[in-house]
């Protein structure tokens, strides 16, 4: 989510990289960053708390509600100071920005997902109207052009105001990042991995979050494109957490079992090389081996 330890990385990188070349962007990106490091605390909080009561004002509801507020003041921060200022730079002149503009994509869809999860899957309720919408054409409440993922929800999902924006921002996000960067690029598993979360726990689609998952694992590993080590090491922790994501939900695979027959050899009943009528001298009076006793008479 907003806590992504590898979006905080790029955010800080670009936040600093930004200052001659456009001062209000790299202040928009150093906000972002103060804010969604304070957030992803209160997430984790979130995360060990016990199951929310909404019928009773508790701890948990008013914790839910502030994460609820700083998701919003962070979307403010990034469609009023980032997204118009980076507008100004596509193109192949700035292709070294590729990755800043999959990141706000990314987070844009984080913050609406906040919204989801918080406010309507764990109903905390704040009855808030959405101020994202998207210019670009619906189609049953979700833009329906080639390479857009649409998770199945039902009748009650599909009517909370934030789903189809948050689903449209997640799509936009993922193409952008399948167009910009390579399929082993940490920014880009971080988008799917989000991306499968959200579709498995808000939309309840789970079959097309596996699939989101498992599609992810199986391009970044069939990549070729050269990373540092630092990289690589983003990139193995994102396909491990999605490689789980591809799994979850589906019943544990049966452990293979061993023939009744078949014995192991630590067994107390039988040594490895030894024949059973082979007895151990180990334990017998002086004098005594294999059985024959010599009564102490002189040789």
């Amino acid at each position: 989510m907003v806590g992504s330890e590898v979006d905080h990385k790029y955010l800080g990188t670009y936040a600093k990289s930004t200052i001659s070349l456009n001062p209000i962007l790299s202040a928009g990106l150093y906000k972002l960053l103060g804010l969604s490091t304070l957030l992803s605390r209160k997430l984790l909080r979130a995360r060990k708390q016990r199951k929310l009561d909404p019928t009773r004002t508790t701890k948990s509801l008013d914790l839910y509600r502030h994460i609820i507020w700083m998701a919003r003041e962070g979307l403010t921060m990034l469609q009023n100071d980032v997204l118009p200022e980076l507008a100004n730079y596509k193109g192949p002149r700035y292709a070294f920005l590729n990755e800043l503009h999959v990141l706000a994509l990314k987070m844009n869809a984080s913050f609406l997902h906040i919204f989801v999860l918080f406010d309507h899957t764990y109903q905390t309720k704040t009855t808030m109207i959405p101020e994202f919408v998207s210019k670009e054409g619906r189609n049953g409440g979700v833009p329906q052009v080639n390479g857009y993922i649409v998770p199945t929800t039902t009748a009650a999902l599909s009517a909370y105001a934030y789903m189809a924006p948050t689903i449209e921002a997640f799509n936009r996000a993922d193409i952008t990042a399948n167009r910009l960067l390579p399929s082993s690029h940490p920014l880009r598993l971080s988008v799917k991995l989000e991306f499968s979360a959200f579709t498995y726990d808000c939309t309840r689609d789970y079959e097309t979050s596996r699939m989101i998952a498992k599609k992810a694992v199986d391009e970044a590993f069939s990549s070729m494109d050269p990373m540092d080590d630092e990289s690589f090491e983003d990139a193995m922790e994102m396909v491990g957490a999605l490689g789980a994501m591809s799994k979850r939900g589906l019943p544990p695979s049966p452990q293979p079992t061993r023939h009744k027959s078949v014995r192991s050899v630590d067994s107390d009943n039988t040594t490895p090389g030894r024949h059973r009528s082979v007895r151990s001298n180990e334990g017998r009076p002086n004098g005594q081996a294999n059985g024959h006793a010599t009564n102490g008479r002189a040789k």
